[in-house]
């Protein structure tokens, strides 16, 4: 009966897989110079992780976490306000430094392999919305953010992202998120007095 992988060996591996694509990408990865890379074999990786698309699920979900956690601990701080204009300048400082940079250029690599193959990186595609909708309620927001809302605010910053890494434009794709910004700021406090009225009337 073959033994079970060592969870801790396994974990270890995923990290060192992470940070490995955030400097090398993964349009062209392959299991032999990854595992070199990682001081081990391409018969240890697929005994741990199954195949090269378990490897690169794995590693999705290592970025995903590692993102999530730098995420609720910028909300659970008490940092001023927390509402979504300032997250998204507080993001977009994040995503615009280098090592931010090379995990949105991954990211984009990962979406073109997923318009291709969706069943091999899932959730790449489709659980972005839902995560934009999600911030919404860990803002403090009067109310949800919808389907829609959570939409533009997922395609303007990507947009927005895409055209950084495209351009190395820092000054003006920075000027265009504040704009973003701002109109969200105007939004809120438009939201903000609709709630205050409907309270006031209440009472």
């Amino acid at each position: 009966m073959a033994r079970p992988p060592n969870p801790r060996i396994r974990a270890k591996l995923r990290n060192l897989a992470v940070d490995y694509v955030l400097s090398h990408g993964v349009a062209n990865l392959s299991l032999r110079p990854l595992a070199k890379a990682l001081r081990t074999n391409a018969r240890m990786l697929v005994y741990h992780f199954g195949s090269r698309e378990g490897l690169m699920r794995e590693i999705l979900a290592g970025l995903r976490e590692r993102e999530d956690a730098h995420i609720r601990g910028w909300f659970k701080s008490g940092k001023g306000p927390h509402e979504l204009p300032q997250f998204l300048r507080w993001y977009w400082q994040r995503l615009s430094a280098p090592r931010g940079r090379a995990a949105a250029r991954l990211l984009f690599e990962l979406y073109a392999l997923a318009l291709r193959d969706a069943q091999a990186y899932p959730g790449v595609l489709t659980d972005p919305l839902r995560y934009w909708q999600n911030l919404g309620q860990m803002s403090q927001t009067t109310s949800k953010v919808d389907a829609a809302e959570a939409t533009l605010l997922l395609a303007a910053t990507r947009g927005l992202l895409l055209d950084l890494c495209a351009t190395e434009d820092e000054t003006r794709v920075k000027q265009a998120m504040n704009l973003l910004a701002r109109l969200l700021e105007s939004r809120s406090r438009k939201k903000r007095r609709q709630h205050e009225s409907k309270s006031a009337n209440i009472r």
